[in-house]
């Protein structure tokens, strides 16, 4: 094990079943624990060194603490705040005592003016009204301290640079516990922020996710001149997840749309989501693509493919259709709670429409696809239909695969 994985693993002592909410204070709780035992250890060691019977109890206090600080992981099982209470309260009784032993000006009170930031990392800001009272109690000890033990009890090793060693490991503690927990409170929210844009990354563009992030109160709506939707849906699929039954349909599913993910970005084509067994993309949104209708077929011939190949390895005939119009469109993103990328547009539409009359292993698209995409693939007119909303139009279906696949009497039409 590399010393780095030790240290995650000692950092993550005790919050692997903690609540989700409660995880990141509990791992700043352990980092200040950590602070705790070593500084206070360090102290032990430097005071026993020193051999001054007097000292002695110095040296068992700040063992004392040490090992305290250590049985912190014992109380993450209770969330946060128990933590963070008792790290103030064993912190609070420690240093009240040395105070007690050797005077407020060994400085060790000192230590106790962290509580406030220390507490706001532990606690977060859910728990203002408990890190305020922490913050005023920890004041509050500190003056009265002061004022009841302002000098060290007779008999006690006094020696100027004895005390000034005391008041100078005292603002190195401090400066060490605050910078220690801030900096690691920072860094666990740069990962949870990081772990967000990872998340959100993969149901929506990067462009869309960089506004969002940059202000969540924009509304995102915008117009593409010119797109190409595809819509890819799965031939009988309820038969099919009738005869595979529920956990096998969803691991094929899984595998299927994570091939078509992966095939999506490989083609420059955007996935929009995730319908039932159906799959929405389009290729010129977010960014405009200087030839939408080839990306858009690359996949979508792919995805023909990907998909016979995955339904022979789980022992099915794994059928698709593929329906692909070509227009402007209007992009943007819908709710505020739960965020949706979606797109509009007669395109939309239309693809949906071909896709329903379309033949397994083809891709059905209009006369202006086939004439943009030119002699890249075969397309074979299949006559007109009267389509819903979009009236007599003329379908053309190109195949690029067996030449079987598309159903019979498609091949009969003349070819252009």
């Amino acid at each position: 094990m590399s010393w780095t994985s030790a240290v995650r693993s000692l950092l993550e002592l005790g919050a692997a079943n903690v609540a989700e909410g409660d995880r990141e204070g509990i791992l700043v709780a352990n980092v200040a624990a950590c602070v705790i035992v070593v500084t206070t250890t360090s102290f032990a060691l430097i005071y026993a060194l020193y051999g001054e019977p007097s000292l002695i109890p110095l040296v068992y206090a700040n063992l004392a603490l040490a090992v305290a600080a250590a049985m912190t992981p014992l109380f993450h099982r209770f969330g946060r705040v128990a933590s963070g209470l008792w790290e103030f309260g064993i912190c609070v009784v420690v240093l009240v005592w040395i105070a007690s032993y050797v005077g407020r000006d060994s400085g060790v009170l000192l230590t106790l003016l962290g509580v406030t930031p220390v507490a706001f990392a532990i606690l977060g800001f859910q728990n203002m009204a408990l890190v305020t009272v922490l913050s005023a109690m920890a004041a509050i000890t500190v003056i009265a301290a002061s004022i009841a033990f302002p000098q060290a009890r007779s008999g006690v090793y006094d020696d100027t640079r004895f005390l000034q060693l005391l008041h100078s490991s005292s603002i190195i503690t401090l400066t060490l516990m605050c910078f220690a927990t801030i900096y690691y409170a920072f860094h666990l929210a740069r990962e949870a922020q990081g772990r967000l844009a990872r998340l959100m990354t993969s149901i929506m563009p990067d462009e869309i996710v960089a506004r969002l992030l940059r202000n969540e109160r924009e509304t995102i709506i915008d117009e593409f001149e010119h797109a190409t939707v595809v819509l890819i849906d799965i031939v009988q699929f309820v038969a099919l997840s009738n005869s595979l039954g529920p956990e096998r349909t969803v691991n094929l599913l899984n595998e299927l749309f994570s091939e078509f993910d992966r095939l999506a970005a490989a083609t420059g084509v955007e996935k929009i989501k995730t319908i039932g067994d159906a799959y929405l993309a389009v290729a010129g949104v977010p960014a405009r693509h200087p030839t939408p209708e080839k990306a858009a077929a690359v996949f979508g011939f792919g995805a023909i493919a990907a998909a016979r190949e995955i339904g022979e390895r789980h022992g099915v005939v794994l059928k698709l259709r593929a329906g692909m119009a070509s227009g402007s469109v209007t992009a943007g993103v819908l709710g505020r709670a739960k965020y949706a990328y979606d797109i509009w547009g007669a395109p939309v539409n239309l693809a949906a429409r071909l896709e329903a009359i379309g033949k397994h292993g083809c891709i059905t698209t209009t006369a202006e696809i086939r004439q943009r995409l030119g002699e890249s693939f075969l397309f074979i007119c299949s006559g007109r239909e009267d389509i819903k909303g979009f009236g007599p139009t003329e379908i053309w279906t190109s195949r690029m695969l067996d030449p079987d696949a598309c159903a019979p009497g498609i091949r009969a039409h003349t070819a252009k």
